[in-house]
């Protein structure tokens, strides 16, 4: 099969860096293969990563570097570029509707794809908390004149094109000690795409049909739980809970008086979400302490402490997709990922809980080899999804959904080229009411209207 671009994800996890550096197929089909050239996974220090945001820039820099250097050795290559993940309780989303009237409508030219790039472009200067940047732009459904919740609005004829958008931003000090991270790994290295890690996961996990009937992906994470909703191929809510995969850990420690590093094992290889099926007999020796007898635990308990705060997670997700209003839609019902995701009988537990059909995903769409073989796992689904995103784009409606990580003032990537002279910015419009002041503009004359 012929390939072109060479794309690497490197995903910034509590607990790891795992990064995949993967080849495209030529065909640019959203549904291609992809082939896996190299993989790694490297452990980050305790507290380097806390709720999915860089704290130990030095650590995590790193552990990149360590991570970025095995898969260069598995792939041969020079890995020069990567498309990096962003998540945690740092992330804010929110909705955000605007417009713009069109200079050349009033000659009867139809709605280009450029009108909707710059509508969408426009979007990154819209008004959020202090000290967060805008990380994407989602746009939903657009309106042309008088004809709301238009899918397509390319090819209509209007003299207004607005958009209802989720606004995905980030703290800036986040995204800068990512980058400086990035930096530390390798001052050359530079980074194409900053991408929040559940969309990222979408990429690699969810099918085209799925998104396009609705779907619900809930990403367990280690600090955080990632809820994203899509209907018609368009996504339509993101919420994120502070709860994962570290709260049952540490409710096994508790309950079962033992050191976080053997609740943590426990979990992997005897963890099982619903524990009425589970015999009261069985035993398990736990070497808890060097030089101390193992300790006895129920398996019974062990299933009975983590279907407890697994209920608690699939409820919060159950009464988020109510609220959202999008729960008649999920035909397709959810996709489970993340590591607690491999928690046996899982599917059952949540299907009880939401009464809606639940898989487990995994990384799909992948060329059959050793190598893929070896990552298709929920451990590397974002890494794979960031590879993913250097090939297609989330929403195919629009040029990017993501804000150029270039963008972002941190000065981490050492630039090789002289700077140019600095350029005037143009002012930027304050904000106001649109559609209330449509009235007063249509009258005026097009260039009254360059800013936009």
């Amino acid at each position: 099969m012929a390939h072109d671009k060479i794309v690497v994800g490197v995903d910034i996890g509590s607990t790891k860096i795992t990064v995949v550096a993967a080849q495209g197929a030529a065909s640019g089909s959203r549904q291609s293969n992809i082939e896996i050239l190299g993989f790694s996974e490297v452990p980050v220090p305790k507290g380097a990563v806390v709720n999915g945001a860089v704290e130990n820039i030095k650590q995590v820099g790193s552990a990149i570097r360590e991570a970025l250097a095995e898969a260069s050795s598995r792939s041969d290559l020079d890995i020069a570029v990567v498309n990096v993940s962003f998540g945690g309780t740092q992330v804010k989303v929110t909705h955000q509707s605007d417009g713009v009237i069109r200079p050349s409508a009033s000659s009867g030219e139809e709605v280009t794809q450029r009108d909707v790039d710059q509508l969408v472009d426009d979007m990154y200067r819209a008004k959020i908390e202090p000290n967060y940047d805008v990380l994407h732009v989602l746009p939903m459904e657009f309106v042309v004149d008088n004809s709301m919740n238009v899918r397509e609005p390319v090819g209509r004829t209007g003299i207004k094109l607005g958009g209802n958008f989720l606004i995905v931003s980030a703290n800036s000090q986040s995204i800068l000690r990512t980058n400086k991270s990035l930096a530390d790994a390798d001052h050359n290295l530079k980074c194409d795409k900053m991408v929040f890690a559940p969309l990222a996961t979408s990429l690699a996990v969810l099918n085209e049909n799925e998104m396009k009937a609705g779907i619900a992906l809930v990403d367990i994470g280690d600090h955080t739980t990632d809820l994203v909703i899509y209907h018609d191929n368009i996504i339509r809510h993101i919420a994120t809970f502070p709860i994962g995969g570290r709260h049952i850990t540490n409710d096994l420690a508790t309950g079962c008086g033992i050191q976080v590093e053997n609740a943590e094992r426990l979990k992997k290889e005897y963890g099982v979400a619903l524990a009425a099926d589970v015999p009261l007999n069985i035993e398990i020796f736990v070497n808890f302490l060097t030089g101390r007898a193992p300790k006895q635990v129920l398996k019974k308990n062990v299933a009975l402490i983590i279907e407890e705060r697994l209920k608690e997670i699939a409820a919060m997700v159950h009464a988020e997709i109510i609220k959202s209003g999008h729960l008649d839609n999920l035909i397709g019902g959810l996709v489970l990922t993340g590591g607690s995701a491999n928690i046996d009988e899982i599917e059952k537990l949540f299907e009880k809980v939401t009464n809606l059909s639940v898989r487990v995903g995994f990384p799909e769409n992948l060329e059959r080899t050793a190598k893929a073989d070896a990552v298709s796992n929920s451990s590397y689904s974002t890494a794979i999804g960031l590879a993913w995103a250097g090939l297609k784009n989330i929403d195919p409606r629009v040029k990017s959904i993501c804000k150029p990580a270039s963008a972002f003032n941190t000065g981490a990537v050492v630039q090789k080229e002289k700077p140019k002279p600095p350029v005037p910015k143009e002012p930027i419009k304050k904000n106001g009411n649109f559609w209330d002041s449509f009235s007063s503009i249509i009258g005026k004359k097009d260039d009254s209207l360059d800013g936009y």
